[in-house]
């Protein structure tokens, strides 16, 4: 029997995974009728290359983490576990492979619409997975991007949390526990991820 899930693809560094990221998921997964939601730590992201990123098992480790109390949510590690830089429409091919009867949805925020034309065969990626671009409000909708063909816009609720700014409060010693779920605050601590004294890499390959 063919297996007709709809999948939604929810990508990014994840660097670190934060509350805003589960409460988007969740909303998107219902607004969707998803059957699940993947979550896709990239490892070298195509416009993050050359910045350093905390190594890929680490985010992996943290990525289990935030997913772990929901049964829809599911790690993809595909493009941790592959060489060179993480591009979108290779993760497509390679779950449409696996899985040829899945409905797959890419999840996007709606200010990278206005740059979709220039990531590798966005042709190919429309073909195979329908377009989902999230918006916390209207504004964030870039210039044409709302009625772009193909693609489906979500509403979501607007949190002000984002990585770079969990990164940088870390860095300086202030607190966070109200950005990142507990146990992935325990990752954190113990590995003493973003404290400028303990330097990434370690020999592993990060995103």
């Amino acid at each position: 029997m063919v297996d007709r899930r709809r999948v939604g693809i929810f990508g990014g560094t994840f660097d670190p995974p934060h509350r805003g990221h589960s409460i988007v998921a969740a909303e998107v997964m219902e607004a969707l009728e998803l059957d699940r939601l993947l979550w896709v730590p990239a490892a070298v992201p195509p416009h993050k290359q050359g910045r350093r990123v905390t190594p890929a098992e680490l985010r992996r480790r943290m990525v289990a983490a935030a997913i772990a109390n929901h049964p829809g949510f599911e790690l993809c590690d595909l493009e941790l576990k592959r060489d060179g830089v993480s591009y979108t429409v290779d993760t497509l091919r390679r779950l449409r492979s696996a899985h040829p009867g899945w409905s797959l949805f890419l999840i996007v925020g709606a200010d990278l619409l206005e740059g979709f034309a220039r990531w590798k065969d966005p042709d190919a990626i429309s073909r195979m997975a329908q377009l989902v671009a999230i918006t916390r409000d209207a504004t964030s909708i870039p210039p044409g991007g709302a009625v772009r063909a193909g693609v489906r816009i979500v509403p979501v609720t607007p949190v002000d949390i984002s990585s770079s700014e969990i990164r940088r409060r870390v860095a300086g010693g202030k607190a966070v526990s109200t950005m990142v779920a507990a146990h992935i605050m325990s990752i954190i601590e113990s590995e003493r991820l973003y404290r400028t004294s303990r330097p990434h890499g370690q020999g592993r390959r990060g995103r």
